[in-house]
């Protein structure tokens, strides 16, 4: 295990959350948390923490958010829907999501670095966000955020523009 050292300025980077998640660097953040890229010790692979920010504890709809984003998400068998791996709380009490570790780029960062993209790759791309999202709506949950920013395209074996969507923060569940 890594020596437990946390870097100035942010409360978990260089420090294991949960006894099992090593957390290495901050991969960005906005105003319900922060998202981390972490080790799995156990299992020694790459993960994405989602932290969500202490202050939103006490903020039951943002508790209830979260929680339903897991619960969302984690019903997703899809090969283009991220996968959940864990939630639970740190051992201050932050609310976390562990889900795959993600090396390519969202859509927008594809779109901008290689406008325009041609038809055809395109509708390979469309119809794997779409796939997911049948997926999704077969399991009673309704994505209502979808955008550039929340597919991540990437590189895998025989296929160049590999999809996974994600971030069900306010999904629906249709079903009780």
């Amino acid at each position: 295990m890594p020596a437990e050292v946390a870097k100035p300025g942010d409360p978990y980077v260089g420090i294991t959350v949960n006894q099992k998640f090593y957390v290495e660097e901050l991969l960005g953040q906005g105003g319900m948390g922060r998202v981390y890229k972490a080790t799995h010790l156990t299992l020694e692979r790459k993960v994405v923490l989602k932290m969500l920010h202490k202050t939103f504890l006490s903020a039951q709809s943002v508790v209830a958010r979260f929680h339903r984003e897991a619960k969302a998400a984690s019903r997703l068998n899809h090969p283009n829907s991220i996968q959940i791996i864990d939630f639970g709380q740190a051992e201050d009490g932050t609310l976390f999501m562990a889900m795959e570790y993600l090396p390519g780029r969202d859509l927008a960062r594809l779109i901008t670095d290689e406008y325009p993209l041609n038809e055809l790759r395109t509708i390979r791309i469309v119809a794997q966000i779409l796939s997911a999202l049948a997926e999704a709506h077969a399991q009673g949950i309704i994505h209502r955020d979808l955008k550039p920013e929340n597919v991540m395209v990437e590189a895998k074996r025989d296929e160049p523009d590999f999809v996974k969507v994600l971030d069900f923060g306010i999904a629906k569940l249709t079903d009780p």
